[in-house]
This record gives structure tokens, C-alpha cells and sequence, in this order.
């Protein structure tokens, strides 16, 4: 049985321990920990990511092991947070985020995990893979080795607003490198130069941007260049993206945006750099999947209504899927993440641990 007072206590715990992504260290240090409290043979790895099994209970040797997935890194402002419990809700202090995206994920795995073995329930053979850097780029799904994991199937703890949405989709990602290298010249003697700048500038007019249709996106985010007001700017460097949830659609407009860069150039002496970095794949599952309607059933059972959505973000479990596990995600509960106005309502950190706990249950 879940308990909520020892929840929240680990959930505070975890919170202030600094794990801004790439100092993940102490705090996976204490998750392994607490895993192996548990029984669990857990590690940690270069990355900082933990891994961990659970043998099963009162289960057939041959049982199919349930893979389990959050990570311990915060964006920025994380250092020294200040969690403050009132009113049903849990909040930094305003100088910081909360980290509850994705420590209440980690919590409520780490008391799923812990209800079952104190109480001696029957359950299944569990996998944990508690990740750094997924704020980074998924950077510590990427490099986690699995070769040790034998699940097929799993869920990650990871999704925004109240326990019971459950993500069906989620897109490819193309990271874009552009980068055009013309001629300096005195600004007194433009002709004599090849202006970087400007070629970018046409290119972007030209370039389709930001919503593209239901499935696409594109942006450029960052651009970099010049070394002084009286130079004829040489090199302009424009970092973008293109996600999609259709992969021809991810293609053709990815396409389309090197064919405006290209045109640009064309005629004008420059030089361009076009590089094109696949981040993640895709993955999409319908309602009457295997494993959709296991964890709908799981909602159901702890008293919530499962709703479905598709999301133009990346996850960990872009990573498991092309990895071989076939992954979800459900929400957890926090609300206004990447802000210093995120909170957690007790009640839903309740219930995601429920979730693990019945999930996990055989």
C-alpha cells in the first residue's frame, strides 16, 4: 500500500539534492541506494544514469519483466531548491523550478517499488532505468547500455497534468547546422566583401518556419556571427530543427529548408554548410495496443480515466523504442514545468505511485 507521509518525504529528498543535467551524481547515488534497500541490484554508470533488478514475486520464473523509466536532471534555475508543502500542493520557493519534471516520476517509482516488496505482493519481474542529461537531448537513454535488460515492454513516468493522460505519439527530430562563410571586407568597401548576413537573412525569408502543418515544425532558434560593426560579416552560423510525426513530412520540409539556403548562396561566392543530425525517431501506438490498454486498465484501476494524446516533444522513450522496448508515457501529476511556478498536487504523486504499484503487480 502506498505510503503517502514516506512519498512526499522522498520526493522532498529528492528534490534538494542539486541534479542540474550533467551533475547527476549524488542524486543517482541516492536512488541506487534506495534500490538496493530494496533488494535490487543496482548500478551507476559513467553517465550517472542507475540501473536496477527486481527479481519477480509469487510469479512463474519465465515471467516477463516490466521496464520502468524516469529521469533525475532539472533545467535551470536547480541548485538550492527550496521545496514548500501547503495547501495540497508542493512548490519551490519562486527561485527555482521544483524539479518535480522528472523527480516525481523517480518517487513515485521508488515507492511502487518499495510498497510492493515491504508489503510482499505478488508482482513482476521489474527493469529500472533511472536516466541523466534527458533535458540535455536524451543524452543518458542514448548511452545507457541494455544489454543486461531482457524487457520488452515498459512505461516511462514522465508526462505533464494529472495522472491518466497516456502519450501515443511522439515525433522524429532533425537537428539543423547551417552555417554560410562569405568574405570580410571593410564596411567602408562592401563590394570587396561577400556578406554572410544578408544571405542568411534571404534564405530565412524565404525558409517556412514554425507551425507547418498538424504533425510538423520548424525553427530556428540561434544565430551566431560578425566580429565588428565596421566588417562585412564573413561566417553566420544558424542553429534550427525540423520534428515531425510523419516521417515523409519530416523529410520534405527538412528538404525544402536546404533548397532555400541553397538558392541563397547560389551566385553569390559564399560557401554553405548544411548538416542534418537525426536526435530521435518517431513512435506511435493506437488505443487497442497490447500495451496501451495494459496501462489503461492499471488507470482504471486506481480510479482515473485514461485519456489520450499525441506530443511534439521528445522523451526517453523515443530512445527505448528504437531500442527495442516498447515504450509509453504517462503523466505523473506536475504542472508548469520548466518555470519557477511548477507545483505537484500531493494527490496526483499519490496516484502516480499507485499507477507503478499496480502496474508492477502480478
Amino acid at each position: 500500500m502506498i505510503n503517502e507521509q514516506r512519498l512526499v518525504q522522498t520526493f522532498l529528498d529528492l528534490v534538494q539534492i542539486d541534479s542540474p543535467s550533467g551533475d547527476e551524481g549524488a542524486i543517482a547515488e541516492f536512488v541506487a541506494a534506495r534500490l538496493r534497500s530494496l533488494g535490487a541490484e543496482a548500478n551507476v554508470d559513467a553517465l550517472y544514469n542507475v540501473t536496477a533488478k527486481i527479481p519477480g514475486n509469487g510469479v512463474k520464473q519465465n515471467a516477463k519483466p516490466l521496464f520502468l523509466n524516469a529521469h533525475t536532471d532539472n533545467v535551470a534555475p536547480a541548485r538550492g531548491i527550496k521545496p514548500i508543502v501547503a495547501g495540497g500542493q508542493i512548490a519551490s520557493d519562486g527561485t527555482t523550478v521544483l524539479g518535480a519534471d522528472d523527480l516525481a516520476g523517480v518517487a513515485a517509482i521508488l515507492e511502487g517499488v518499495q510498497s510492493l516488496v515491504q508489503d510482499n505482493q505478488k508482482h513482476l519481474p521489474l527493469e529500472i532505468a533511472i536516466t541523466a542529461q534527458e533535458e540535455m537531448g536524451l543524452v543518458g537513454a542514448k548511452g545507457l547500455n541494455l544489454s543486461a535488460f531482457h524487457a520488452k515492454e515498459g512505461v516511462v513516468f514522465d508526462g505533464g497534468g494529472p495522472v491518466g493522460s497516456i502519450t501515443l505519439a511522439a515525433p522524429t527530430h532533425n537537428l539543423l547546422d547551417v552555417t554560410i562563410i562569405g568574405k570580410a571586407a571593410h564596411s567602408a568597401r562592401p563590394d570587396e566583401g561577400v556578406n554572410a548576413l544578408t544571405i542568411a537573412a534571404r534564405a530565412l525569408t524565404q525558409a517556412k518556419v514554425g507551425k507547418l502543418d498538424k504533425d510538423t515544425t520548424a525553427n530556428f532558434g540561434m544565430v551566431r556571427g560578425g566580429n565588428a560593426r565596421n566588417i562585412v560579416p564573413e561566417k553566420i552560423e544558424l542553429v534550427g530543427e525540423v520534428r515531425s510525426r510523419n516521417e515523409k513530412k519530416l523529410e520534405r520540409h527538412t528538404r525544402a529548408l536546404k533548397q532555400a539556403f541553397t538558392k541563397a548562396v547560389k551566385g553569390t561566392g559564399a560557401e554553405l554548410e548544411f548538416r542534418v543530425t537525426r536526435a530521435y525517431n518517431r513512435y506511435e501506438f493506437g488505443k487497442n495496443d497490447r500495451l496501451v490498454k495494459r496501462v489503461a486498465q492499471a488507470l482504471k484501476k486506481i480510479g482515473r480515466t485514461p485519456t489520450y494524446r499525441a506530443t511534439m516533444g521528445g522523451s526517453d522513450a523515443n530512445i527505448w523504442n528504437a531500442k527495442g522496448i516498447k515504450t509509453i508515457v504517462v503523466s505523473v501529476g506536475y504542472e508548469q514545468i520548466h518555470t519557477t511556478s511548477e507545483y505537484i498536487p500531493v494527490a496526483e504523486l499519490v496516484k502516480a505511485a499507485e499507477l507503478v504499484e499496480t502496474l508492477a503487480s502480478a
